[in-house]
């Protein structure tokens, strides 16, 4: 006991002096307000009703049925730290997978949800303790140390629309979610017991959503993510008192989003989301509520676009409204995209909305995404 309380004074206490000089905090992944896709990105991920790519199967995946072709794609943040990418998708497009007169599309993605770290000491009323301390529920709120957490999730979903005159489209996805994190640190409840702590978790999540056609000018469009989906947790704990195991379930919040696309002209499009996330997240109870619009417009091989999200709430029984803590009330965002027959590119350049809150200033984030259809 002795020689594993020297061992973990010598660990822990080697990150803490490093902490004390500097706190630092970087986070990445779909689950920070962003979502994926340069194309969405760029026009404020109002997403819901005109993602027509392998990118709805995180924005809808009742836009998969949209897809003409097969379609591969990768995304990356270009400034990440973390990841080596934002997204992986494939959709495949083939009339042995039509069936009754339904046009039927499948479709593959890798989602890196949440990816982040830290050194030094955070509380429990702080935004980025809420999500350091997802998959470690159990950890004090008020915490000095390093942590690392990573949450991947693995996506499959189909989509169904009819071959003649589509009215509608249905989407549904099932996720395969992986969550891993360590800590090294101590509590300010107890700051001479050193801690280490590891944590896997794991679930399975169903997400929908749908499209209506009122026109060939307007699209309605619901997207519902994460229904009735909990984490299964295993947390084993070494501090001074010897090691503990402990197994529970964590719920994930339910993410709803209803937005339009209206095709102004053939090379104009304005589009408008409201999304409304509540519901537990770990121990924080979640209300997040924002407005998202976009505008892209076609000239060519290019697509400019644009964007914004309004916050309108943002609060947990933890933190209390953040309101006031943001950097700016609006945040908007910009991209360029370009495509010929086969290759597609986009860009986006935004402020990432969490790193923002974080260092209290505007932190500028850009991401680039490339697919191929075949």
């Amino acid at each position: 006991m002795r020689q594993l309380a020297y061992m973990l004074t010598l660990i822990c206490t080697t990150s803490l002096s490093y902490a004390a000089h500097a706190r630092t905090f970087e986070a990445e992944g779909s689950d920070l307000f962003v979502g994926v896709g340069a194309k969405q990105i760029a026009m404020g991920g109002a997403a819901a009703a005109s993602a027509d790519d392998i990118y709805a199967i995180y924005w809808n995946p009742a836009g998969l049925a949209e897809m003409n072709s097969t379609q591969i794609s990768l995304s990356r943040q270009l400034n990440a730290t973390l990841s080596p990418i934002n997204f992986f998708g494939i959709g495949i497009v083939s009339e042995k997978l039509n069936f009754s007169g339904l046009k039927s599309t499948l479709s593959f993605g890798l989602l890196p949800r949440l990816h982040a770290a830290s050194t030094g000491a955070y509380q429990e009323d702080e935004l980025q303790s809420m999500f350091l301390r997802f998959a470690l529920p159990d950890l004090p709120g008020n915490f000095d140390g390093k942590l690392e957490t990573k949450t991947r999730d693995y996506r499959l979903s189909w989509a169904i629309t009819p071959q003649n005159q589509p009215s509608w489209s249905i989407g549904v996805s099932l996720s395969r979610i992986e969550c891993r994190t360590n800590f090294c640190g101590v509590s300010a409840n107890d700051p001479g017991n050193y801690i280490v702590e590891s944590t896997t978790a794991t679930a399975y999540g169903f997400h929908f959503g749908g499209k209506y056609y009122y026109s060939d000018n307007l699209t309605f469009g619901l997207n519902v993510e994460d229904v009735l989906t909990e984490l299964d947790v295993q947390i084993t704990t070494i501090d001074n008192n010897g090691t503990t195991n402990k197994t529970f379930q964590v719920p994930l919040p339910r993410d709803i989003a209803v937005g339009l696309l209206w095709r102004k002209t053939p090379a104009l499009d304005l589009t408008l989301d409201y999304q409304y996330l509540s519901g537990d997240y770990g121990v924080y109870n979640l209300d997040i509520q924002a407005l998202r619009g976009g505008v892209s417009y076609k000239s060519g091989a290019f697509d400019y676009r644009g964007g914004f999200i309004i916050p309108a709430v943002i609060e947990s029984a933890k933190t209390g409204s953040v309101m006031g803590e943001l950097p700016a009330p609006v945040l908007p965002s910009i991209g360029l995209g370009w495509n010929n027959k086969k290759w597609k590119m986009d860009f986006s350049l935004y402020p990432h909305p969490l790193m923002s809150y974080h260092h209290k200033a505007i932190y500028p984030a850009a991401d680039l995404s490339l697919s191929y259809t075949f």
